[in-house]
Formats: C-alpha cells, structure tokens, sequence
C-alpha cells in the first residue's frame, strides 16, 4: 500500500505543508473562511485572505492557531481536509506519516490534541511526530543539530517569537514571547491612528511593514510610502504618506523587548556554549525577521555575528523536510503521544 510522508508547520499566520521528495507543496496564509448560516465552508487559504475585511457579515474568517499553537481545532481541522484535499492527499492512501512542528513551551495536553487531530483528519495517518520548532528551525538553517556544539536561534513568526539555545539535537534554554508579525502590525495601526487620525486595515499595516519596516535607522535616510485609510474624524477616505521612521517609532518597544529577551537568554547560557554561539554567532529565521536593519541592531546591543538564512520564512518546513528524508537519523529528536507509545 501507498504512503506519503508529509511535515506541517502550522504557524499563526502561514501554513505550511512539505512533502517527501517534493519540497514545499502548501505555502499559504493560515486563515479559514466559513458561511456562519449554512455551517460550510467558503474558502481556505490565498482565497479566505483575499476576502479578509471585506465580507458580509454572515461570513466569519478564524485563524485557528493564536500564538503558535491550536486554539481553534474544529476549524483546524476543516483547513486541514480542505487544504490536503486540494492538494490530492487522497484518502485511499495508507500508512500515511506525519512531521508536526510545536512551539517549546506547549503542555502535554496540547501536544496530544495536535496529534489527535492529525489522527483523526481522515487521512489515514499512521504515524504522527512532534518536533520542537527552534530545533526544526535549526536544521532548516543548516546546522548539525545532532552535535555536541552550541547554536543560538532567534525564529520571529507571525505571532510569537521564540528565542532558544541548541545543542546534541535538543533545546538547551529557552524563552517564548507573544510578539510576532502580527502585533507588529498591530503596532503599526495604532501609531497611524495616533499620529495621522487614520484607520488602516491589517493588510495595509503589512504592506507597510514590509515596504518601510525599519528597526534601525541610519545617516537619517528616510524612505517613505503611501497608505489610504479612513479618517478618524470626518469618516472619509483619506491618503496619507508615511516614513521609515514613523514604522521605527512604532515597533520600538517591541521590537526592545526582543533584544532584551535575547540578552536574557544569553546570560543564562551555560560558559562552553556561550563560547560557541560567540563564535557561530546567531542565527535569525522566521518571516518577521527580514524587518529593515534588525541584524544590525541586534549586533549593536549583544556583539555577536548575525547569520541571515536564505530562506528564514520557510526555514521550519525546510528543516521538517530534511527530517522527513533522513527520518532514522533524527529518530531521537522526534516525539509521538503517549497514546501511540502504548500501542506499540
């Protein structure tokens, strides 16, 4: 019988979804539409996103996980069937293997209603494996995990960002923060509002973000863009344009808090693998860590060497995919439920 094995990092605000032999398949925001009067489901994905803040109010968008993890399982599992069927992960399939990313800090309990819901998604998965994000992460970025040599990964999400010390294929220290893309965006649509006495959308803020999203400016070189919003006062659609620095001046508390945590995580670094984060320097991944000028800024306050990964946005599902094509190497690093333990 047929088999596919197939890694998920189902992150806040993207999913993604590797297959063996295959690479990335699924690349798309983590977002599900639903017709709250016939109980169906309108749209998943690029499509949902498309129609976000523009639906009638009969029209519902949930995004099933809040701050890296699953907080909204039946619509989970909704997205889920709908996005393997439209990639023709069929049923008739058999002995079916999944690769699930999850935060460090989740507590047993979350970690047995994620395999659940894989279990029971309808896609006959035979065996599910847990595997800790930053150590996912980690390998994605191209460091030998299984070494006895320390690594500082700094992985900034949609809605959390997850600051951990690695070695020997395990998660030495870490520190989880509630801060991501997400709550910078929400950052950016609070300032606007204060400064300019206009509302933006969440997909404006983002534009935004990724078009002025600077953390650190220098020689006073301002960038700028324009954003449409409606005006606080009058209730009219109004253009205003904003700068770099105003997206610095809004992300800065946030973006300090970060830093912060990073020296904590730091200090509390036993000496031998300080020595060798010192020398490999850190290692940034995650989508929100291609904001403006962060490497630099991160370097000023801590000293180290920053490591740019090629591809930080997919950095987890890439290191899921390595896993899946050299799944006895990694066997340690990989946990299953309790459950299953006991069916063997």
């Amino acid at each position: 019988m047929f088999s596919r094995e197939l890694g998920f990092d189902l992150g806040t605000s993207i999913m993604h979804i590797s297959q063996k032999d295959k690479g990335i398949i699924l690349d798309e925001p983590e977002i599900i539409a639903i017709d709250k009067n016939k109980k169906e489901v309108v749209a998943v994905g690029e499509e949902a996103y498309d129609m976000l803040e523009k639906t009638p109010a009969h029209i519902i968008m949930n995004n099933p996980v809040k701050y890296g993890v699953v907080a909204d399982f039946d619509n989970m599992g909704k997205l889920l069937k709908k996005q393997l069927k439209n990639l023709k992960v069929g049923k008739s399939l058999g002995n079916n293997v999944a690769i699930v990313s999850v935060p460090n800090d989740v507590s047993e309990v979350e970690r047995k209603a994620l395999y659940d819901l894989f279990i029971h998604s309808g896609f006959r998965f035979k065996k599910v494996y847990l595997i800790e994000k930053s150590v996912a992460a980690a390998i994605g970025a191209g460091i030998e995990i299984l070494n006895p040599y320390g690594n500082m990964i700094v992985d900034i999400g949609g809605g959390t960002t997850e600051i951990s010390v690695v070695s020997l294929g395990g998660i030495v220290i870490s520190k989880l923060l509630k801060i991501g893309g997400n709550k910078f965006d929400e950052d950016i649509r609070s300032y606007i509002k204060r400064k300019y006495s206009l509302y933006i959308g969440k997909k404006s803020a983002e534009k935004i973000k990724k078009e002025v999203g600077y953390v650190l400016i220098d020689n006073n070189d301002i960038v700028t863009t324009k954003v449409v919003g409606r005006d606080v006062v009058t209730g009219l659609p109004k253009t205003v344009t904003v700068t770099n620095e105003d997206i610095y001046n809004a992300l800065r508390e946030d973006i300090n808090i970060i830093v912060e945590a990073i020296k904590y995580i730091l200090e509390k670094t036993p000496p031998e693998l300080s020595a060798d984060i010192l020398e490999t320097g850190l290692f940034l991944t995650g989508g929100s860590s291609l904001l403006k000028n962060l490497d630099q800024l991160i370097t000023n306050e801590t000293s180290l060497s920053i490591n740019l990964v090629s591809a930080p946005k997919e950095c987890v599902v890439n290191g899921i995919d390595s896993v899946l094509k050299n799944i006895d190497m990694y066997q340690d690093i990989l946990s299953t439920s309790k459950r299953e333990n006991k069916l063997k």
